[in-house]
């Protein structure tokens, strides 16, 4: 396959004008199908290649979007490691579109004033107004989790957090929770906001009183957290901070019977391999799919022609830490229920 073949070759090799391989190529015009189609084999048979560069030339596109990593030295390892994992996912996405990433660091929002892009994704929006400001003033659309940026021509992809921890809570609820425990991550990261105000929410809806614990980075402190929670009368632990494989573990090395003694729902992003294979019941979100999700919606949204906001999909995967559901069934329609997941509608 050689990449120096033209609209020139093509048009010799077919015997019509570069203008109709142009439309040809591109499915414009109103030429019959039939030499559309022979048009196509022929640039196909020749190894004819688009030059996606310059077609975004053409149509005033860059065929780069920015990626904003957060410049925090106190930043927690999850985090470092969610923005990894959803860079890598951009990057992957990008290529499979023909789009290039650039990487800016919310640190220097002047940044943005040397750079051409199509698009800006910014994971996380709340503490990087600066940069934001000085893409709005530039006119490109930004992508941000969980949050639309007013002024801006872009697109909010929602990652499911609220939603996933609603159908945690939900779970542990119909296996007859009374007393939930909120395990949470010191800092303000959006997820962990997110997450923290669903379950207020939840709790106050039902007459509750929310009990939310703060789990340090190193998850030191959980022993001492977990122990408290048994010992204040909590009968069930929602762990937040995607750390259900280090509850599990714990809560065992304290001698509970779960799910006997304390039931348990996690929320995960990266171990939901290790929840299954432990048997813990989980609901999995995947924001790593948010990249794919800004290719697909954003250039519709930039038109008016589609939705501002779309909502990433999670799962809610049941396991051996919840009990059956307080109903009266069959055993065939227990074991029915507990093979099933319930996912994002």
């Amino acid at each position: 396959m050689s990449p120096s073949v033209t609209l020139k070759d093509i048009a010799r090799a077919a015997g019509v004008s570069t203008a109709a391989i142009s439309q040809a190529l591109n499915d414009r015009g109103s030429m019959r199908p039939e030499t559309r189609e022979r048009i196509k084999a022929i640039a196909a048979e020749l190894g004819y290649v688009p030059n996606r560069h310059a077609a975004a030339l053409r149509s005033g596109r860059t065929m780069t979007v920015g990626f904003v990593m957060v410049d925090d030295p106190e930043s927690d390892r999850r985090g470092e490691l969610q923005r990894a994992r959803k860079l890598i996912s951009l990057v992957r996405a990008s290529a499979a579109h023909g789009f290039t990433v650039t990487v800016l660091s919310d640190s220097n929002p002047d940044l943005i004033s040397g750079t051409t892009l199509d698009a800006l994704y910014v994971p996380d929006a709340r503490g990087n107004q600066p940069l934001l400001h000085a893409a709005i003033a530039r006119g490109i659309p930004i992508v941000a989790d969980d949050q639309f940026v007013d002024g801006s021509r872009g697109l909010s992809i929602r990652t499911g957090y609220d939603a996933a921890v609603r159908a945690g809570l939900d779970e542990l609820e119909r296996s007859g929770a009374q007393r939930i425990v909120f395990l949470t991550e010191e800092g303000r990261a959006p997820r962990d906001e997110i997450g923290r105000a669903a379950y207020e929410i939840w709790s106050s809806v039902r007459g509750r009183e929310p009990l939310i614990e703060t789990v340090d980075a190193s998850r030191r402190t959980l022993p001492r957290l977990l122990t408290d929670a048994v010992a204040a009368g909590a009968d069930a632990i929602f762990a937040g901070a995607e750390d259900g494989p280090d509850v599990y573990l714990q809560l065992e090395e304290m001698r509970l019977v779960i799910p006997r003694d304390v039931q348990l729902v996690a929320l995960c992003t990266t171990d939901c391999a290790v929840n299954r294979r432990l048997g813990v019941t989980h609901v999995c979100i995947r924001p790593d799919l948010a990249a794919e999700a800004l290719f697909e919606t954003l250039p519709a949204a930039l038109l008016d022609d589609g939705p501002r906001v779309v909502d990433l999909p999670w799962e809610l995967i049941p396991g051996s830490t919840t009990r059956p559901p307080l109903t009266i069934s069959s055993p065939r329609t227990t074991r029915a229920r507990r093979g099933q997941s319930l996912k994002a509608p």
